[in-house]
């Protein structure tokens, strides 16, 4: 593992130090970080216009995505714009051909002024001029306020990664919007997929991570009418002085792309 840790950083060294030129770049300022989260059906996009924005995954899928201010979005799951994606469905291996990145790719086409986080495993099969490629096995050379450096943890899952690109990126403050583990009570699927989510159980959502990133951005959480047990929290109501409004996911998201997903193992689209 070492050895092919040191293969990739060092073929891949000129793309992967990009990162290192973003350090601090929005030092000082407010974001808005969005999730996937089923909560995000209740909200209009065109009240979170005032500050930057850092997307997840298939958020920028949203038709009202072009309110915000976009400058990044990050999907950094490994070889996911591969021809053959591997998976588990059932608890088993397989190797899955039906998976939704060609409407991404048009996404990222569309999007030019948005800088895209893929994994670097992807770099054979999606160059974009608007992308930067990442690795959990790259560290930037900082010594404060780094999580690449600082967590092995930091590419663990859309959520860490995006806290730790704010914190990176010297945000001081972030409205978390659709990152439903963190709420109490907290509910399951995703906004594009149908219906009004379920309770899970959920507790202490990355409670560690959580804790140690607090040391460095104050970190509130945008619910519908619930609290968080690891963060500060505001609901919807609070933050935007508009009622919250249910919407399902074919009145947000294009039917192509809804269609792209429902490709995709364990969704439930229509």
């Amino acid at each position: 593992m070492k050895f092919i840790k040191q293969l990739v950083t060092c073929a891949m060294h000129r793309q992967l130090s990009k990162l290192d030129g973003l350090y601090q770049r929005n030092s000082g300022q407010e974001c808005y970080i969005f999730g996937n989260g089923v909560s995000l059906k209740w909200m209009d996009l065109r009240q979170f216009t005032d500050r930057t924005s850092i997307l997840g995954n298939m958020f920028i899928y949203h038709n009202e995505v072009n309110a915000l201010s976009i400058p990044y979005c990050t999907i950094t799951e490994p070889y996911w714009f591969w021809p053959f994606f591997p998976c588990r469905v059932h608890g088993k291996f397989q190797l899955s051909r039906d998976i939704p990145h060609k409407e991404y790719r048009k996404s990222i086409i569309q999007n030019p002024d948005t800088l895209f986080f893929l994994n670097v495993s992807n770099y054979p099969f999606a160059r974009f001029p608007n992308a930067l490629y990442v690795s959990r096995w790259y560290e930037p050379p900082f010594e404060t306020r780094n999580p690449f450096k600082d967590r092995s943890d930091a590419h663990h899952g859309t959520f860490r990664f995006q806290i730790a690109l704010a914190i990176f990126l010297g945000f001081k403050k972030a409205y978390l919007l659709g990152h439903d583990y963190t709420h109490f009570p907290s509910k399951s699927i995703h906004f594009y997929e149908k219906g009004e989510g379920i309770l899970n159980g959920n507790r202490n959502f990355s409670y560690e991570f959580i804790n140690y990133a607090k040391q460095y951005i104050d970190m509130v959480t945008v619910t519908l009418d619930g609290s968080s047990e690891t963060m500060k929290s505001i609901t919807y109501r609070e933050l935007t002085g508009k009622e919250p409004r249910f919407r399902e996911n074919v009145e947000i998201i294009d039917r192509a792309k809804l269609e792209s997903l429902a490709e995709w193992h364990g969704y439930s689209i229509f």
